[in-house]
This record gives C-alpha cells, sequence and structure tokens, in this order.
C-alpha cells in the first residue's frame, strides 16, 4: 500500500501542480472518447472517469455557491445579533474563498462551469431554493438549519468519509481538502451556537425546525440516490454515507436544544 501511495503521488502530485496535463487527458478524451481518465482509477487518484471527476466537482461548486449566497444574505435579516453577522460575512469570504480555488482549477483543467452545470443532481439545486424560499420570508431559523447545519454537514461527511485514496495518494489533494475541511467545520459549530443560542431565547419554533429539517432530509436522499456514481468514487457507500449524514446532522441539532429527528 505505501509503494502504490508513493507511486500514485509520483502521477497525480505533479498533475495538480501543473494542470496543463490533466487539461491533455481531458482534452484527449473529448477528441477520442477513449477516457484516458480511466487509466488513474486503479490508483484512486480521481474518480473513474472524466464524466464523474466532473459531476464531483460540479456538486463541490454547487455547494459552495449556496453557502456563499446563504451565508452573505443571512447576515443582512439576523435581527439583534450584530455578533452573528459579522461571523456570516467571515464564513461568506471563507465560501468565497473555496469556490475561487475550485473555479480556478477548473478553468486550468479547461473545465468552464457553464460546462459543468449539467452535471448536478436536481435535488442538490434544491437545497439552495428551499433555503432561499425560507430566507424570503426572513426564516434565518431555518435557513441556518438548512445552510450551517445540512448543506456545511454533508460537505464534511463527503470530505471526512470519502476521498480517502486521493488523501492518501495525493499531498496536493489532502493539503486542500484540509484547508476546506477547517472552515466547514467552524461553520457548523457556529450553526449549532446560535441555533443553542436562539432557542434558550425563545426564538426557535422546534415544530417548524422539524418541519424543514425533514425537507431538507429528503432533499438529501434524493441527490445521494441520483449520484451513486459520484459517492461511490470518493469510496463511500450510499446506505453509509446516509446514516452517517443523519446522525451528524441531529447531533448537531440536539447540540442546540432540538430533539428532532427525520
Amino acid at each position: 500500500m505505501a509503494l502504490r501511495n508513493r507511486l500514485a503521488k509520483m502521477i497525480v502530485d505533479p498533475a495538480f501542480r501543473h494542470p496543463e496535463l490533466l487539461k491533455l487527458i481531458f482534452a484527449l478524451d473529448d477528441i477520442t472518447g477513449i477516457d484516458l481518465v480511466k487509466t488513474l482509477a486503479p490508483f484512486k487518484l480521481v474518480p473513474a472517469s472524466a464524466e464523474v471527476f466532473q459531476r464531483s466537482f460540479a456538486h463541490f461548486v454547487s455547494g459552495e455557491e449556496i453557502s456563499l449566497s446563504c451565508a452573505t444574505q443571512l447576515a443582512a435579516i439576523v435581527p439583534d445579533d450584530p455578533a452573528a453577522c459579522r461571523y456570516l460575512l467571515i464564513q461568506a469570504g471563507e465560501e468565497k474563498t473555496h469556490l475561487d480555488h475550485f473555479r480556478s482549477k477548473l478553468d486550468q483543467f479547461g473545465l468552464g462551469e457553464a460546462r459543468l452545470g449539467k452535471f448536478v443532481a436536481p435535488n442538490f439545486r434544491n437545497f439552495g431554493e428551499a433555503i432561499e424560499k425560507r430566507i424570503a420570508k426572513g426564516d434565518y431559523v431555518n435557513a441556518f438549519v438548512g445552510n450551517n447545519i445540512v448543506v456545511e454537514g454533508l460537505a464534511i461527511c463527503l470530505l471526512e468519509l470519502g476521498c480517502k485514496d486521493m488523501r492518501a495518494n495525493s499531498d496536493e489533494i489532502a493539503k486542500f481538502l484540509d484547508f476546506v475541511l477547517e472552515d466547514e467545520r467552524h461553520h457548523v459549530r457556529f450553526g449549532e451556537r446560535r441555533l443553542r443560542v436562539w432557542n434558550e431565547q425563545g426564538r426557535v419554533n422546534e415544530r417548524d425546525v422539524a418541519d424543514f429539517y425533514g425537507e431538507m432530509w429528503g432533499y438529501v436522499e434524493g441527490a445521494i440516490a441520483e449520484i451513486p456514481d459520484v459517492v461511490e468514487s470518493l469510496g463511500l457507500e450510499s446506505d453509509f454515507l446516509l446514516g452517517e449524514a443523519k446522525r451528524f446532522f441531529e447531533a448537531r441539532l440536539a447540540g442546540a436544544g432540538l430533539a428532532v429527528t427525520a
């Protein structure tokens, strides 16, 4: 295993430091239809095909876009809590940093966002639309549940539970994932703590939270069902991922004093 990891790093780290190498592979895939990315699949360096590689990145980009938009808008509507508003603006800045990094890499690989848009699972789009509706109503509590617990928490589950082979095979990927994960953990902890404070202040209607969490959980189940090959490419099984995500979300809600389950 250690030898395999060392051999893999000799291939993938230069590819991520010098994206023209992967850009060339993707261009050859487009021209020949051979899907040369599959040559890297035995080492678990990237998902097992060029299309799955693009679909994986498409969903990470979509998640960052949702969180950037939500954090920015929440900072403008959370009442009587200047500390929360300041942190939300910090969170939005961190989401933009992640998004800019993803976009930069994708541009270097020759994979523009217009090309990626067609790969996003319909239920993934529902995350953002559902949270936006709550924000439009001024329902900052459930917008926090949707963004800082569910969307950010799902990213943590995907990145912590998955990508183990890619982490072992690439120092470049491991550094970037650790950078993103550190921020995402802060965002989830912040969400849990603010919900606890608001719950203690009597601002939270637990039944409303239960209803909205149930809606978001339905989208999580739907999204994972729509991308089984992407989940598999990250080294995960869908049922295992769903079980761990549900435990993670509900532990965070319990930490806020909310006995909510889907």
